[in-house]
This record gives structure tokens, C-alpha cells and sequence, in this order.
């Protein structure tokens, strides 16, 4: 029992090939090697347990090798063995953070200038190298740029942002990636059919998303499951073990948060709670579910199962039914709570309150509805929207709400009612460049913004209309580029015949462009709002007993 190695160490990598989810460095390291194009100094960075230790190690291997200097290290001669069991009197591995100080440092440096005693190279392998304080990297520098030919500095790190760009600038860098799931997974299930140890692929697979990338995190935790389940590796095991929910409770809650049923979520947590389930882990299984569902409606992939004729469950098709607006806006809730629900005294409290604020979110409507209600022409009826009800004491005198008219300016250019395309000839030159604008935004608001109309004739029965127009400036372009493009419009739209004239800009007297009737309307509208508000007899006592005075007033 006391000579038991874990997995972790015992099924540690001994060759590139063996090496996982690394192609990007290996490859690189192996054409290095193999080509003889060698630096002084490598620098590996990554999250935990994603393989920089094992790579300088290897590193170290190939180049010591007493059948030479290659990818491919025999492993067996003495060298060899000696640099796997880590006392290999070359090859010196250091852990920076327990050697910080620059007397540490200079002591390393001395052994720099000895020659190896029995090997190729002397190899420094320096751990958590960005433990070093700034007077051991000051002292490494010169060191580090021109070392003799037989040293070799192999440095490894967790946090690369922590090294100085001086340091940085002198090492051939490789980040190593985060290990992906399906790869994990297809590891652990090799070494447990090697170990001979009977086991469940989804067990493997919430082993892999639990380790979040790191190969020595997902042995680590498999040796652990392995212990739990008695020599095996089953889902309800891992699930105890990490306090998971299954899938199918997840779907339950999510149906509950989705559709508003509070009680129902409450009643479904709490049999969540009896089987351990840890808080963190529910709300990470959601965020999961809700990320899938949107993926699948962005990418369509529920609709091509609809026309494959492939059986929807009825949870399908509630998350068909509600806005991806709704559903990003319930992640946004979950992820934000799921990031503090680890920095509370009670999570399981606090978990509970996230997701009751989630399944009581108002509805996200639905934007394009919203933006075709609010780009309808209004109610030629003159109809004004009800009174706002004043909820506060009688005895005060209420601000009055402007009037309608004069609280509303007119809507800028882009807001213009437009007509339906196919029906009848825009009666006026301003619904004219709304249906312009449907399929020509950008000639659209060049028309507003450049050009007067002098004439607007709309044709009748047999007879031709007319338009005639006139450029504020030379900078729209010649006026004959600006008819026919007008003219082909209206062709291709209302298939009638108009007259339609540019003249070109002169210093005689014009029209407002519509750009310019905006501006001066709105203008107006202002000044006859401040007026009104500054004239209100509700408003004379603030005056005189506080000596205020109205700084500004905009429509709210």
C-alpha cells in the first residue's frame, strides 16, 4: 500500500507522442530537435496540469540522450532513467517559488559556468518561474541572453503575465491550451482499460468537464472516484462525488425557471438538495443547458430535426417558444449570481434566490414587433395618450404634462413613415424618401439631408407627375446621377412615369430641406415647451422661497 503511485504520476507522458492536446508545441519542439534548430531557453506557460513540467522534462530527455540528441529519446540508457527519476546530476529542477531571493539566484548562476560532468547539456528547469522576485530576474538576465553553449534554461509557468518583458523577450515561448473534453475523456477511458478497471463513458465524461482542461486534474479526481465506487468508475458515483446534478433534474429545473412555476422550482431543489447536489454545480448545468439551446436556435439545428421528422419533447418545444432575447437575459442573471454564490456563508440560500429572480424576469418583447408598433404613422384620429395619474399628496399642484404636439417633435429622417411597397404613389415628397429608404437607406438620407423640393406633383389617370428638386451643395454629385436614380426607383416600385428634375445648388432663395425642417421644428417644439413649463404657476413659489432657477428642460 505504501508504494501506491497515482495516476497522475505513474501514467505521466515519457515520449511527445504519448503527450495530449498539445499538437501545436510538440510539433514545433519535434522539428527543433530534429533539425538541430535548438534555443538556449524555452518558456512554457498554461493553466495547471496541461503538461509544462512533463514537456521540460521530455525536452530534457531528448537532449541528453546518450544515443543522441533527437525527438525520439531511448528512455532506457542511464541518462535516461536518471532524468525520469529526477536525480540526474545535469539536469538541476528547481521549484522558483521556494528559491525566490537573489542570493538563491546567484548561487544557481555560479553552477552555470561548470561544464556538464557526463551529459551533452546542463539543463536548469525552473518552476513557477514568475515566483522570482524582480532582483532574481535582474540577475538572470545576462545570464539568460548569452549562456554558455552547454546550458539549456527551461522555464514553466501559470501566470505569464507576471514575467518581465526583458525575460520574455530572450525565450522561445510556447502556451500550452486546455485540454478538450473529448480527448480527456478518450484518455482515462485508455488507461483504465490498461488498468483494467471497469467504467461508464458518461462517468468519464463529467470527470472531463469537471477537470475544466487540466490532464492531471482529471486523474486526480478519476483516482479519487475510483476509491468512492470501490474499484469502479459509474455515473451515480460521480455525481455523489461531485455533488452533479443529472441531466434529466436539469431539464426539470430549467422547465420550472422558464415557466414561471416558483413554487415548483422550490419543491424540485429541495429533493436536488437531499442528494447532494452542490450549489455552484446547479447553476453551472443550467448555464450549460441555456448556452445549447441558444447555440441550436442560432445555428438552426432544432429546425432541421423538424424537417427530418425527429420527435421534439415537450421541453423542446417550450425552448422554442421564448425569445433568445428572454433566454440570454436569464444566462446573463446566472452567470453573474453563479459567480458570487461562492463568496456567501450560504450558497445553497443564495442559490435558491438567483434562481427565483430568474424565473420571475419580465419578458423580453419581442424587438422587431416592438420596432414595427413603433414605426407605424400615428393615429390620424388626433387621439393623445391617457393622462399620467398622480399618486402623490392633493394638496400639491401637479407639473402639467406638456401637450402632445408640443412635447413631440418631428421624428428625424430615419423615423419617416414609409409606404407599402406595391401600393399607391407617395403623396408627398417626405413619404417618398420613406419608401426610399426600405430598399436605398443610404440614398435615402442623402435626399433628406442634401436636397429642397421645389414641386410635387403626384400622377394622375394619364397623366405624368412631377418632381422637381434642388441641391443645397456640390457635394451630393452631379444632379443627373441624382435624377436617375430617383427615376429608377420609382420605375421599378410603382411602375409609373414622373418627371423628375435636379437643379443645381445656387445662392437663390429654396426651400427647407427635410433635415432642415426637422432641425427648425424641433427648435420650435423646445421653445414653446420651456415656455410652458417656465410660465407654470406650479413652479412660482419653488422661485421665490428657494431661489431656484431652471438650468434646462428636454422631453423625457
Amino acid at each position: 500500500m505504501s508504494n501506491y503511485v497515482v495516476l497522475a504520476r505513474r501514467w505521466r507522458p515519457r515520449s511527445f507522442d504519448t503527450l495530449i492536446g498539445q499538437d501545436h508545441v510538440t510539433r514545433a519542439l519535434i522539428h527543433a530537435l530534429d533539425g538541430g534548430r535548438l534555443s538556449h531557453a524555452f518558456l512554457f506557460s498554461g493553466i495547471r496540469g496541461t503538461g509544462k513540467t512533463t514537456l521540460a522534462r521530455l525536452l530534457a530527455l531528448c537532449l541528453n540522450c546518450e544515443q543522441g540528441t533527437s525527438s525520439k529519446p531511448c528512455g532506457q540508457c542511464g541518462s535516461c532513467t536518471e532524468i525520469i527519476a529526477g536525480n540526474h546530476p545535469d539536469v538541476l529542477e528547481v521549484d522558483a517559488a521556494s528559491r525566490t531571493k537573489v542570493e538563491q539566484m546567484r548561487e544557481l548562476l555560479d553552477m552555470v559556468a561548470y561544464a556538464p560532468t557526463h551529459s551533452r547539456f546542463r539543463i536548469f528547469i525552473l518552476d513557477e518561474v514568475h515566483m522570482l522576485s524582480v532582483q532574481s530576474f535582474n540577475a538572470l538576465l545576462k545570464t539568460l541572453e548569452e549562456p554558455p553553449s552547454h546550458v539549456k534554461f527551461l522555464f514553466a509557468t501559470t501566470e505569464l503575465r507576471k514575467l518581465p518583458a526583458t525575460i520574455l523577450s530572450r525565450c522561445q515561448r510556447y502556451e500550452l491550451k486546455r485540454v478538450p473534453e473529448i480527448l480527456l475523456t478518450d484518455h482515462m477511458a485508455r488507461i483504465l482499460e490498461q488498468e483494467a478497471i471497469p467504467f461508464e463513458k458518461n462517468a468519464l465524461e463529467l470527470v472531463a468537464q469537471a477537470a475544466e482542461g487540466s490532464v492531471r486534474d482529471a486523474l486526480s479526481l478519476l483516482d479519487q472516484v475510483i476509491s468512492h465506487g470501490a474499484g469502479t468508475v459509474a455515473f451515480t458515483t460521480v455525481g455523489q462525488l461531485l455533488g452533479l446534478t443529472d441531466g434529466e433534474t436539469t431539464l426539470t429545473l430549467m422547465e420550472h425557471l422558464l415557466t414561471g412555476a416558483g413554487k415548483n422550482l422550490l419543491d424540485q431543489l429541495a429533493r436536488v438538495q437531499q442528494n447532494g447536489a452542490q450549489p455552484e454545480s446547479i447553476v453551472r448545468d443550467m448555464l450549460a443547458k441555456l448556452h445549447a439551446e441558444v447555440r441550436a436556435r442560432v445555428t438552426q439545428t432544432e429546425m432541421r430535426r423538424a424537417e427530418n421528422n425527429e420527435p421534439l419533447d415537450h421541453r423542446t418545444t417550450l425552448f422554442r417558444s421564448i425569445a433568445l432575447e428572454h433566454l440570454q437575459m436569464v444566462y446573463m442573471v446566472l452567470n453573474k449570481g453563479g459567480n458570487e454564490l461562492r463568496l456567501t456563508d450560504q450558497p445553497w440560500r443564495a442559490m435558491e434566490m438567483l434562481l427565483l429572480r430568474a424565473c420571475y424576469l419580465a419578458p423580453v418583447p419581442d424587438l422587431r414587433k416592438l420596432i414595427q408598433v413603433l414605426g407605424k404613422e400615428p393615429d390620424q384620429g388626433g387621439g393623445h395618450a391617457p393622462p399620467v395619474q398622480n399618486h402623490g399628496s392633493s394638496s400639491q399642484t401637479p407639473v402639467p404634462t406638456p401637450h402632445l404636439a408640443s412635447a413631440s417633435p418631428t421624428p428625424p429622417g430615419n423615423l419617416l413613415p414609409s409606404p407599402p411597397q406595391g401600393g399607391s404613389f407617395p403623396r408627398d415628397w417626405d413619404r417618398m424618401i420613406g419608401g426610399i429608404r426600405l430598399k436605398q437607406a443610404a440614398l435615402a438620407t442623402k435626399l433628406h439631408a442634401q436636397l429642397a423640393c421645389l414641386g410635387y406633383q403626384v400622377p394622375m389617370d394619364q397623366q405624368p407627375g412631377r418632381i422637381e428638386l434642388q441641391l443645397i451643395n456640390d457635394c451630393f454629385g452631379p444632379p443627373d446621377d441624382i435624377r436617375n436614380a430617383i427615376t429608377g426607383f420609382i420605375e421599378k416600385t410603382w411602375t409609373v412615369k414622373v418627371e423628375v428634375i435636379v437643379r443645381s445648388a445656387s445662392s437663390i432663395d429654396r426651400p427647407e430641406t427635410l433635415q432642415e425642417k426637422d432641425v427648425r421644428e424641433r427648435g420650435e417644439s423646445m421653445g414653446q415647451l420651456e415656455k410652458e413649463v417656465r410660465r407654470h404657476p406650479g413652479l412660482q413659489p419653488l422661485y421665490t422661497r428657494f431661489n431656484a432657477e431652471i438650468l434646462s428642460i428636454a422631453p423625457i
